[in-house]
């Protein structure tokens, strides 16, 4: 769950960005003309949803609901469109750095909260699910297996339709298109290890939506750091759901995958990031 320090942080990193103070900082229009501005910058698309919700969290606190644009659903398709500017504008640097022999952007997945993440290996899962088990969370319990065996990321569970799961020799796939670092029509048919039946029990109920219409991110982050806590996980690591994507790529390593298999079950275009989640903790 995020904390009021890290609402802080963010709220105080956008005002230096594009300094704006009182309550002109809470409206709609000068929230989405601050984040165009961020688009040349080089921002993380993820950073750029980390200020949304500062700013969301101090809309909602400041502001009568009748003003709260973070429930606004124009809001949510022009924020939609800035991000989509924003991949368009990284694949422009970087097909330019290229061309021009200088320093590349940051390889997909680069992230420095990356360096601080534990990895959720499959001994933690087991400890993670026995956890979950024991408040009755069957609904994280099959998102946790499911993302742990694909080495999804959260927005792609949250993503994930009964219609784009499928099973073909005999393993479960899931179709994921466009995603963090990807654009909007690309596809990835994600193969999901050892979580069998679980899908074949989500797929046997039926429907054609969300397998997870209801999945709260804090609730899962708030579980996983209890767990963390009730074990002994390396306290100096961050433990968050990205954790379960490490310790599978970890997992993987130790069990003698080769790289280049390891990178096509990550989904990574390079040894280096492949590294950075696999490497030893």
């Amino acid at each position: 769950m995020k904390t009021l320090h890290d609402v802080k942080r963010d709220w105080e990193t956008l005002q230096e960005t594009a300094p704006v103070k009182g309550i002109a900082s809470y409206k709609k229009d000068w929230f989405l003309d601050a984040m165009e501005e961020m688009i040349p910058i080089g921002y993380h698309e993820s950073r750029l949803d980390k200020y949304r919700q500062a700013v969301s969290d101090q809309c909602v606190k400041f502001l009568p609901p009748n003003e709260h644009w973070n429930l606004d659903r124009n809001f949510a398709s022009k924020f939609a469109t800035i991000k989509a500017l924003w991949r368009d504008s990284y694949y422009r640097q970087k097909s330019k750095r290229a061309k021009e022999g200088k320093k590349k952007p940051m390889e997909e997945d680069d992230d420095p909260d990356d360096m601080l993440r534990g990895a959720i290996t499959e001994e933690k899962g087991v400890q993670l699910i026995n956890h979950l088990g024991m408040s009755q969370q069957h609904e994280m319990i099959r998102g946790v297996l499911i993302a742990h065996g694909g080495l999804l990321r959260h927005q792609e569970l949250k993503d994930a339709d009964h219609r784009n799961f499928y099973v073909e020799n005999g393993k479960w796939y899931l179709r994921v298109i466009g995603g963090k670092w990807r654009k909007p029509w690309e596809v990835d048919d994600v193969y999901i290890e050892g979580a069998d039946q679980v899908l074949a029990a989500i797929i046997q109920l039926g429907g054609s939506g969300l397998v997870f219409p209801t999945w709260n991110e804090d609730a899962i982050r708030a579980e996983i750091k209890a767990c963390a806590k009730t074990n002994g996980w390396d306290p100096s690591r961050k433990w968050d759901f990205h954790c379960l994507r490490h310790g599978k790529a970890v997992d993987n390593r130790l069990n003698g995958m080769p790289l280049e298999e390891r990178m096509k079950r990550g989904r990574w275009n390079s040894a280096k990031t492949e590294h950075n989640y696999s490497r030893h903790r």
